[in-house]
């Protein structure tokens, strides 16, 4: 009984150790399917507002065409504390820019997804 009590209590602390360390923001962390929660809602938001957020996404195109759901991906929220917020036109989401890399979470910032 208690091994299994020290196994857990490892595995917690290395838990807490692991959630503690920033997150390392390279241009391959941004892949399609990165991120813990369902970016879906996300995705789907930015679809709706996409004529106020094109031009976060890409300021130096006028003429972008709604993106397709194959075109996003998740971000792990964790990158809104080194990302620079943004602001992007719409009011359900809040968005921010890290190397380079745009994207844009839900109100409670529990999920995120770029283009």
């Amino acid at each position: 009984m208690q091994a299994r009590t020290v196994g857990g209590a490892a595995a917690l602390l290395l838990l807490i150790m692991t959630l503690s360390q920033p997150p390392i923001a390279h241009g391959a962390s941004f892949e399609a399917g990165v991120g813990r929660a369902d970016c879906g809602a996300v995705k789907r938001q930015i679809s709706r507002d996409w004529f106020n957020l094109k031009k976060f996404f890409r300021p130096d195109s006028e003429n972008l065409k709604r993106p397709k759901s194959r075109e996003f991906f998740c971000v792990p929220p964790e990158y809104t504390r080194d990302a620079f917020p943004q602001r992007s036109g719409s009011l359900a989401l809040k968005c921010y820019v890290i190397q380079g890399q745009h994207f844009c979470c839900d109100s409670r910032l529990q999920a995120c997804a770029g283009l």
